[in-house]
């Protein structure tokens, strides 16, 4: 994982290294029972587009206006071009849902823009900003940031 930056943001995900190690504890965390405790985190359970792998994801999970969504640089998100059925596991319960992804740079600056002033964390979407510098298009595209909104399967 290269760490980038537009010199106001700063990609600050923890190294990959960290993550591949602890994401199995994580995994069987957020599906125990004590995942209920824990709704920053979900489990996002979905098949590959190409390979048609399943895979389950442990995923930074966010809301505004009432819909859910997590923002990510990983390439598992391509899965969800086009919108794509998933299995997500958060807060203690798993339900069907379906993900869309929207990798337009100004979109995702403006949802993130949005998100922080509802009060959101950049560290929760990996990203380190400095004080009083509103994210644009460009910042995103430099950091590689795109959103899979999640949307309950009717």
């Amino acid at each position: 994982m290269t760490k980038v930056s537009t010199g106001s943001v700063r990609d600050a995900r923890p190294p990959e290294m960290l993550v591949r190690a602890t994401n199995p504890l994580v995994r069987c965390v957020v599906r125990s029972p004590l995942g209920r405790f824990i709704p920053a985190l979900a489990l996002v359970d979905h098949v590959g587009r190409r390979s048609g792998h399943r895979r389950r994801v442990v995923v930074g999970w966010h809301e505004l206006d009432g819909r859910a969504f997590v923002v990510t640089p990983a390439v598992w998100r391509a899965n969800f071009s086009g919108s794509a059925p998933a299995r997500v596991r958060q807060h203690g319960r798993t339900r069907s849902m379906r993900g869309t992804l929207v990798s337009d740079a100004v979109l995702v600056a403006d949802t993130l823009a949005a998100f922080f002033a509802a009060g959101g964390s950049p560290a929760s979407c990996g990203l380190r900003i400095d004080a009083d510098h509103p994210i644009d298009a460009h910042d995103v595209e430099i950091v590689g940031r795109s959103i899979v909104w999640f949307d309950l399967e009717a």
